[in-house]
């Protein structure tokens, strides 16, 4: 059974099907970013949920515009415009459709810039990168790199590049890329408080813990990579 979309799913959806029928072709994570009002990590968030739900592929790995709509999400718009029954939406989804193109073997997307400092925007760069020899197996992962210094004493360094698992459910003490409420973003270890809310440790004295009571992980990081040039 297709698993249902969430709220925020179903507007990326129709954000994305708004964009190909005005402009003849896809959005990148940015247009679609700035459709919802959120930054590039969420963008491609809902980008990555609605690949893994069936209405979205990707038949152009590394390209800015290579997302598609599938069948399954053509059914599915086509039918709630049309305002027809939640049944008949339930048989729409339920659909065959064509899976979701894999990922390209030898690289991962770049989707920008994070805070490792004070959170800031991240920016969308379309390029990919090429970590065959280095992750054998890194479906589920992407990179994004460091700007600042906070992460430093766990050698993390300002230029770094970090790889992010997607999924991963982060441990007290896991290096993690948080989405605060603001929508701003950044890059610290992750705690659970007593009697709820989060703290957001740096690994460098001139910077202070982040306190907060909401925030969304995008991933926990398992690795580094430096170029010493």
């Amino acid at each position: 059974m297709s698993r249902p979309l969430t709220r925020r799913q179903w507007d990326a959806l129709q954000a994305f099907d708004r964009h190909q029928r005005e402009w003849s072709l896809s959005p990148t994570l940015e247009e679609l970013g700035e459709a919802l009002g959120v930054n590039r990590i969420t963008a491609y968030g809902h980008v990555q949920a609605l690949i893994q739900k069936g209405y979205l592929e990707n038949l152009e790995p590394g390209a800015s515009r290579g997302f598609h709509l599938t069948r399954r999400a053509s059914a599915l718009l086509q039918e709630r415009s049309a305002g027809r029954s939640s049944s008949a939406l339930q048989q729409a989804q339920g659909k065959r459709v064509i899976p979701p193109a894999a990922p390209h073997p030898a690289s991962l997307p770049w989707l920008g810039r994070i805070a490792a400092g004070q959170p800031l925007e991240v920016i969308e760069d379309p390029q990919s990168i090429s970590l065959q020899d280095l992750i054998p197996h890194f479906e589920g992962h992407y990179v994004l790199q460091v700007a600042g210094d906070s992460m430093e004493e766990d050698h993390i360094q300002d230029g770094d590049w970090v790889i992010v698992r997607r999924e991963a459910i982060p441990q007290n003490g896991s290096i993690v890329v948080a989405i605060l409420e603001d929508e701003s973003c950044t890059l610290k270890r992750f705690y659970r408080k007593k009697g709820g809310g989060y703290r957001l440790e740096p690994a460098n004295r001139k910077y202070a813990p982040l306190e907060v009571e909401r925030l969304e992980i995008r991933g926990v990081v398992t690795g580094v990579i430096r170029s010493f040039r």
